[in-house]
């Protein structure tokens, strides 16, 4: 027997006898217990509200109507009718009962990922979470019902079938978080190399930077250099100024008149007479 089929079949059994106390109550809840059978929820919700307020005090009106109202994917309602139902319940089984349908709205929405209001506040909209909270949720429950109620097989079942579904959703929850780890792992250290190989790059760019300018300073140094060899050159080449004849003409007199200047010069000189004496 299947999830399914269990909380159908256990939905089936805990429908209630309408009570012979009271003609009017039983009767709204026997039309209302048929519109149910027949799929008419609309008709069975109006038919048991009606009931309740026959006999506001009585389990059956609200018990199924938190039925009628899981059926409907109305959580919230549903959770709300088997507390009023949990209040009136006149034995350990009748609360027991309320507790583990509850139970099945909580599993239900953590099978389908509905939007259950005390699900979305506690797990914060995440929706793994919500889904596991679902299961916590109908964890408790089941575990309340099966303290009143022990013999409960359903409540049991439906206990083990929820904490193995909680143990799947952790474990792929902690994989999920080990491989998100591994992925942020691995961009930090990506981006540990980009930003060594971008340090790397900058500093190259600078160290060539600075070589491009010293090459540019050498080759300007060494571009004077040539510029003013070729200057030097190239003022030794130029021819010098020829002397002209007249020029040679009046140098080869001057140095003509300065020697026989210094020939007359000498004649003119009185040769002095030493006296030298004998040595005997």
């Amino acid at each position: 027997m299947n999830r399914i089929q269990l909380l159908a079949l256990a939905l089936a059994l805990l429908l209630p006898a309408a009570s012979a106390t009271a003609q009017s109550y039983r009767g709204l809840v026997n039309d209302a217990n048929e519109a149910y059978r027949q799929k008419k929820y609309d008709a069975a919700r109006d038919g048991y509200a009606k009931a309740s307020k026959e006999k506001p005090d009585r389990i059956e009106s609200w018990f199924n109507s938190g039925n009628t109202a899981y059926r409907t994917d109305d959580i919230q309602t549903a959770l709300k009718q088997y507390e009023q139902a949990g209040k009136r319940a006149r034995s350990k089984e009748e609360v027991a009962g309320a507790l583990y349908n509850a139970g099945n709205v909580f599993l239900n929405a953590a099978e389908k990922g509905a939007d259950n209001p005390v699900l979305t506040q506690a797990a914060g909209g995440d929706a793994a979470k919500l889904r596991m909270e679902g299961y916590r949720q109908a964890i408790g429950m089941y575990k309340q019902a099966l303290k009143l109620h022990p013999s409960d097989a359903d409540a049991r079942y439906n206990l083990t079938y929820a904490r193995k579904k909680l143990d799947e959703l952790q474990q792929q929850q902690q994989n999920q978080n080990q491989n998100q780890d591994k992925k942020q792992e691995k961009q930090d250290k990506n981006q540990d190399q980009q930003n060594q190989d971008k340090s790397k790059q900058e500093e190259q760019q600078k160290q060539d930077k600075q070589d491009q300018q010293q090459q540019q300073q050498q080759n300007q140094k060494d571009q004077q250099q040539k510029d003013k060899a070729k200057q030097d050159q190239q003022q030794q080449q130029k021819p010098q100024p020829q002397m002209s004849k007249q020029q040679a003409e009046q140098i080869l007199r001057a140095l003509e008149r300065q020697e026989k200047d210094l020939q007359k010069e000498k004649r003119q000189q009185v040769p002095v007479r030493i006296q030298v004496e004998k040595d005997w």
